[in-house]
């Protein structure tokens, strides 16, 4: 998968998670029960965010995950899953973030150090191919958006510390978007601009090209 999606997208570079970075970070364990859990989720070609979600959250591998990467800070364990291939815009948060992979999925990373002026350019992203069953640490003020389908949809698990994403009692003020969440989105947006989002994003809204024909865990599908 991995050859044939670096052949379709020669202009975005994508590495895999054996491939080390400053960005992230394997995190090990047994994600099989999470991954079970995301048979309930009913994707479409919008991408949906649950931010917590009881049922995962009382998961051992979601406490394991709290206590050796959050150092036993209460998280929030919730979802994200869609097929919307399209970059769309960049948020980071100042903790960390991590991403279990309920499916195949390319993450669109950036350095936050690359943002000036609340603006980024989409051509200094990195792909990263994150195989289903894997989980990463997104470090700190990592550049990030929802994953990027290589099949027909995603599905992700995605813990957080608790109350990240939810909404700001001040309200929106430029790019800081939710409680600990920062974004800058794509002209081409249009849906999150209307919600407030700031524009930041400079160059090509990137959009992952898959084959006409993508593999997941449900079998074969053919992808427009």
């Amino acid at each position: 998968m991995i050859k044939e999606l670096r052949l379709l997208n020669p202009e975005l570079k994508i590495l895999t998670t054996a491939e080390k970075s400053a960005l992230y970070e394997k995190v090990e364990g047994d994600y099989s029960e999470i991954i079970a859990m995301s048979a309930k989720l009913k994707p479409n070609y919008a991408n949906d965010y649950i931010p917590n979600d009881i049922e995962s959250q009382k998961t051992a591998i979601v406490n394991d995950v709290e206590s050796t990467v959050f150092g036993e800070l209460p998280v929030q364990a919730g979802w994200c899953f869609g097929g919307n291939p399209f970059m769309n815009g960049m948020e980071w948060h100042k903790t960390s973030e991590v991403v279990v992979a309920c499916t195949d999925a390319v993450l669109l990373l950036g350095n936050y150090g690359d943002v000036e002026n609340d603006t980024y350019d989409s051509a200094k992203a990195i792909g990263l191919y994150i195989k289903k069953g894997e989980a990463l640490e997104l470090k700190p003020m990592t550049l990030h958006y929802a994953p990027l389908p290589v099949g027909e949809y995603f599905k992700v698990a995605i813990i957080l510390p608790l109350g990240t994403n939810l909404q700001l009692a001040g309200g929106i003020k430029g790019a800081k978007r939710a409680v600990n969440k920062w974004l800058l989105v794509h002209p081409e947006n249009a849906e999150d601009i209307k919600a407030g989002g700031k524009q930041g994003i400079v160059g090509e809204n990137i959009k992952l090209k898959r084959s006409k024909i993508a593999r997941d865990n449900e079998g074969t599908r053919t992808i427009i």
